[in-house]
């Protein structure tokens, strides 16, 4: 085997010492420097995965936040829709009850009315009923061509008017 190595121009001893100083470089390096960067790689992988767990959480929290959100809002929209109803509702009642107060008083003032017509008409009843007494009295002395006493005959022709009026 030898004389393949120095066929190939390589030297075994050469060989052995490279073996040997690239293991002693290995030992070297794992002892001193290996086992620092798998730490480093791994506190850096740590943070990593702290970094993508809190993103989690928030991306979580967001969610929560904007579930949160579409219910508050749509309580806010039922709230102002109940509340829109309640104004509706209330503006209903008064204007039915502004309605009910002006028939109420058009009721008054037509009953008002009525009463002053009545009475109108009574008055201008009994004054034609006074005129047709004294009509009727001057009438009948003319008629009879004689005097007749005023007073009486007046109170006859009023009973007898007060009789027809009451069976009207």
């Amino acid at each position: 085997m030898l004389e393949i190595f120095e066929a190939l121009g390589v030297k075994p001893t050469q060989i052995a010492i490279q073996i040997v100083g690239f293991l002693l470089l290995f030992f070297v390096l794992r002892k001193f420097l290996w086992n620092p960067i798998l730490n480093l790689m791994e506190s850096r992988e740590k943070e990593v995965e702290d970094m993508l767990g809190k993103a989690e959480e928030a991306k979580k929290m967001g969610e929560r936040l904007e579930a949160d959100y579409k219910d508050r809002i749509s309580q806010i929209d039922d709230e102002a829709r109940k509340y829109r109803e309640e104004e509706l509702k209330r503006g209903r009642e008064m204007s039915e009850q502004i309605i009910k107060e002006a028939r109420d008083e058009a009721e008054v003032e037509k009953q008002k009315a009525l009463n002053a017509i009545r009475e109108e008409s009574r008055r201008a009843r009994m004054e034609l009923r006074d005129y047709s007494v004294g009509l009727s009295i001057d009438i009948a002395s003319k008629v009879l061509e004689e005097k007749i006493d005023r007073d009486a005959n007046e109170q006859l022709a009023r009973k007898f008017l007060d009789k027809l009026d009451s069976l009207n």
